[in-house]
């Protein structure tokens, strides 16, 4: 249990072998995401096979970026300490323009004015010195 006054630490990704390709694509600023090079399909999050028919034969493609909201909710209470502070913790699901769905943050604008289907554009927060987020903020017009 943290200490009364002490700021908790914020939970940072694990980066695996076979997740490693997305989290240095994030930490360039661009957005990759695999696909299967025996059915072609696209998936997110990374997995060792594919979730579609179960090749271990991927690769990694290039993704837009753009993105429209699906749906979102607000988290609390926060299960991790760090996100205490930060309650209620708005979480989204994204639909890519290439059809995969991602969950993520949504940034730039108060949880008031998200609207469904609206659209988006990957951004990128910094997490420490190989690690960034992929979050979402509102497409400029």
């Amino acid at each position: 249990m943290d200490e009364p006054g002490m700021v908790a630490e914020r939970p940072t990704p694990e980066i695996e072998p076979h997740t490693e390709p997305f989290w240095r694509a994030a930490k360039e600023r661009r957005l990759v995401l695999p696909r299967c090079t025996d059915c072609g399909e696209l998936q997110f999050p990374p997995e060792l096979s594919c979730v579609h028919c179960g090749s271990p034969n991927q690769e990694w493609v290039p993704a837009s970026g753009r993105a429209t909201l699906y749906t979102w909710t607000l988290c609390h209470p926060p299960l991790l300490p760090y996100f205490a502070a930060h309650a209620p913790w708005p979480v989204v699901a994204v639909t890519l323009e290439e059809g995969v769905r991602m969950v993520a943050r949504l940034v730039g604008i108060p949880e008031s004015q998200y609207e469904m289907e609206m659209p988006l554009v990957a951004d990128y927060e910094d997490l420490d010195d190989e690690r960034a987020l992929v979050v979402f903020r509102p497409a400029l017009s």
